[in-house]
């Protein structure tokens, strides 16, 4: 249309006379003043499509089935529910215990409620292909947080956010190596089974080899739980085992393992974690621990909340999304940590102190999709040679 203005108009300078072409330019000027009118006309238009883009989730309801009872999936739930709160939407959440049978039979339940999307941790990455089938079946989008589901074949999730478990691992292991390259290590891993924990032994010993440290000392799992850390750990000093520094799968078995130390008065040993919760924040700063590579539940919440938002607004939105470590926690920076706390998360969310936004994370994760697909091909060449 611009094209054939201008054409028209060069026409009307070579051919007509002076009144003419005076008239044709107020003409053109009235023309213009109507374009600006509806162009005035159609911004309002695409704000008020915009606003109710914004409020289509308003009253869907999500529901959210939680691996286990341990502190990381409590605070999953609290800010999911506060997320989801924040658009409008409503929550129900059950809890698996981590039982996979557990997981499918809250699966149908919350199909049968008549749920607008489920989200999931799942209790066991074997048995979510299940989960998968269900909510494809029943035509419910299906979202999954941290553990990486099997799918089955021709069913498809909605959805899935997650650190990368190898990662965090591996970094917690270079930071150990480059600080105390002659140590001795021991861990205490998770609840085995559902894929993060396996994650952090392999990206942990992984680490370690490069730096030709030798093998760790696995110990039994505790499960992400503080109380099932305290034996263990006092398992492992009344065995003489030696060992300088000791990797803690999260923060809740390192506060097991720091409350072993002090009541056996060890003072000469480094404890290093995943997750970077509040409690670590402290810990760094009076000297029990030494870092940590965080993983907050709470930003993983709110990324899944945002994905299922853009699927029910129909928007795009990378399905599969891995989170960069940013980097690890130590005394010195933890003033950048993300918050777990709930009240703290959305406070700060509000304010805009830390990057929460779906879009941030989809080009960080895109601008490394070569390191990730580098660092797999690593961790598979390492796997078959061990």
């Amino acid at each position: 249309m611009e094209a054939r203005t201008a054409a028209l108009s060069f026409r009307s300078v070579n051919n007509v006379e002076g009144f003419r072409m005076t008239r044709n330019l107020e003409e053109g000027a009235h023309q213009m003043k109507r374009l600006v009118t509806v162009l005035m006309v159609l911004a309002l238009l695409v704000g008020a499509v915009t606003a109710v883009t914004a409020d289509s989730v308003a009253g869907k309801t999500i529901g959210f089935v939680n691996a286990g009872p341990d502190d990381y999936y409590a605070q999953f739930g609290k800010t999911l529910v506060a997320v989801a709160k924040s658009y409008g939407m409503n929550v129900v959440e059950v809890n698996s215990n981590y039982k996979p049978e557990k997981e499918l039979a809250n699966v149908q339940d919350l199909i049968a409620k008549g749920v607008d999307a489920i989200a999931v941790i799942t209790a066991g990455a074997a048995g979510s292909a299940k989960s998968v089938e269900a909510a494809n079946h029943a035509n419910v989008p299906i979202f999954f947080i941290a553990g990486k589901p099997d799918v089955p074949a021709g069913g498809a999730f909605q959805g899935h956010v997650t650190d990368n478990f190898v990662i965090m691992g591996y970094k917690i292991g270079q930071w150990v190596a480059k600080h105390y390259p002659n140590a001795k290590t021991a861990e205490i891993p998770g609840f085995l089974g559902q894929g993060p924990a396996e994650g952090e032994i392999v990206g942990w010993q992984l680490a370690l080899d490069e730096a030709n440290m030798g093998k760790t000392i696995v110990l039994k799992s505790a499960d992400w739980q503080r109380t099932k850390a305290v034996p263990i750990t006092e398992d492992l000093l009344a065995s003489g085992k030696p060992f300088d520094v000791i990797f803690a799968a999260n923060e809740e078995t390192a506060g097991g393992i720091i409350q072993v130390f002090k009541e056996q008065g060890v003072t000469d040993k480094i404890i290093v974690s995943n997750n970077g919760k509040e409690d670590a924040w402290q810990w760094m700063k009076d000297g029990l621990m030494a870092a940590t590579v965080p993983n907050p539940p709470s930003l993983n919440a709110d990324l899944c909340i945002q994905q299922i938002v853009r699927y029910l607004n129909k928007q795009k939105y990378v399905v599969d999304l891995q989170i960069t470590p940013w980097d690890v926690l130590t005394k010195d920076n933890v003033d950048k940590a993300i918050p777990w706390n709930t009240e703290a998360y959305m406070k700060g969310r509000a304010a805009n102190k830390f990057e929460w936004h779906l879009e941030y994370y989809e080009k960080q994760y895109l601008a490394n999709e070569k390191m990730f697909a580098d660092f797999d091909a690593k961790v598979k060449a390492y796997m078959a040679s061990h």
